[in-house]
């Protein structure tokens, strides 16, 4: 052992391991992965909570059905409707510099009575 920290010594190294990253099954619920990105969380979507009605960010190809589908297959739950809103790009300034709010799409969709979707419960 020497006194001096900066000087190098021979030390072996032991390789570590590569491990591979998690990949989204294909199968099962991958495809629920294309159509929801999450929950939108505002105090209006709390507020509709209440109503048995959940808002969900979703892609800008997504539509009705797909979403249907979707949240029935993730949460296994009965859908009774869905209504999908685009959301416009809303003009946000940072000091003198103009900049935009991306645009999205959201989904609020309308449970059958009796059923709730833990994961959105505060």
């Amino acid at each position: 052992m020497s006194l001096n920290p900066f000087k190098k010594e021979d030390v072996t190294v032991a390789e570590e391991t590569k491990e591979s990253t998690p990949v989204l099954p294909t199968t099962g619920n991958a495809e629920a992965y294309r159509v929801l990105k999450n929950f939108y969380v505002s105090e209006k979507a709390s507020l509709l909570n209440g109503f048995n009605q959940y808002v969900f960010k979703v892609f800008t190809s997504a539509n009705k059905s797909q979403v249907r589908k979707q949240v029935e297959k993730l949460f296994n739950v009965k859908v009774k409707s869905v209504k999908v809103l685009n959301m416009p790009r809303k003009r946000r300034d940072l000091g003198k510099h103009p900049g935009f709010r991306s645009e999205f799409k959201k989904a609020i969709v309308v449970l059958e009575k009796g059923q709730t979707i833990e994961q959105a419960k505060p």
